[in-house]
């Protein structure tokens, strides 16, 4: 009789098996009246199981577009191709998008690894820390800085995403699909946030896109400003600054002295 294997070869061998890596780990295991492939399949099938969920929890829209058979057969490829490795599944799925577009079934669909990306940053936005936005007394003392001096730190739950397609418009007809289905394309500059406890999305003009891209990089405002501009000439900086500050979105002012 081989010897037995050490405690980390087992639970090696377990998860293989519940991933569908093979049954090697059968010979010890307890059946407890069923035959221990049989016994393995069940924590294979329940496992499959809850991280399909997950995956359909997180891609709505994407489900929706594609249709069952689809979504079923690209995500059992998924779970082959980046196993979970953390026991919070809401990080599951985070390579899906990327996954997507590298599928030759889907190139028919060459929207719908943009619609899985701007998905997932809805979850981040979802699941981003909350900070508290600045009051109208620390705006009025930030409008006296230079904006050669002044950086902004905006909300942790704000994501971006600048797509060929249009994203946005997908997104919300499938939230009520009719007959007539969206143009897709044209492109859309997409800013997503929480707000309360649901995630609110806006499109945007590239110029806005690009100067909000710019200060969350770290830019002074001076900076993000000449990066806008650079896009539209015509680029105001008041109201992007301003729609920011209403929607709670800028936690800090941050110069050279300090945060003010």
């Amino acid at each position: 009789m081989p010897a037995a294997p050490r405690l980390h070869e087992l639970q090696q061998g377990f998860a293989d098996a519940v991933l569908g890596r093979g049954d090697a780990v059968a010979d010890w295991v307890d059946g407890a009246g069923l035959d221990p492939a049989a016994r393995l399949r069940i924590y294979r099938h329940a496992v499959a199981g809850t991280l399909m969920a997950a995956l359909r929890e997180s891609y709505l829209a994407v489900h929706a577009l594609v249709g069952d058979d689809f979504f079923d057969a690209m995500a059992a490829r998924y779970r082959q191709q980046h196993p979970s490795t953390c026991g919070n599944l809401q990080q599951f799925g985070g390579s899906l998008a990327d996954s997507m577009a590298t599928m030759l079934e889907a190139q028919s669909l060459p929207y719908l690894a943009d619609v899985a990306r701007l998905e997932w940053r809805r979850q981040l936005a979802a699941l981003a820390a909350d900070a508290s936005p600045v009051d109208a007394v620390t705006a009025a003392a930030a409008a006296l800085v230079a904006p050669e001096r002044l950086r902004i730190g905006l909300h942790p739950s704000l994501q971006w995403l600048r797509s060929d397609y249009a994203v946005l418009t997908l997104w919300q007809w499938c939230q009520s699909p009719s007959d007539a289905a969206p143009r897709v394309g044209g492109g859309e500059h997409v800013l997503l946030w929480r707000d309360g406890g649901e995630v609110a999305m806006a499109a945007v003009s590239p110029a806005t896109f690009r100067c909000i891209e710019r200060l969350a990089d770290g830019c002074d405002v001076a900076s993000a400003y000449l990066a806008a501009a650079d896009v539209d000439n015509d680029f105001d900086l008041e109201p992007c600054l301003r729609d920011l500050l209403a929607q709670g979105l800028i936690v800090a002012f941050i110069d050279e002295e300090g945060a003010t």
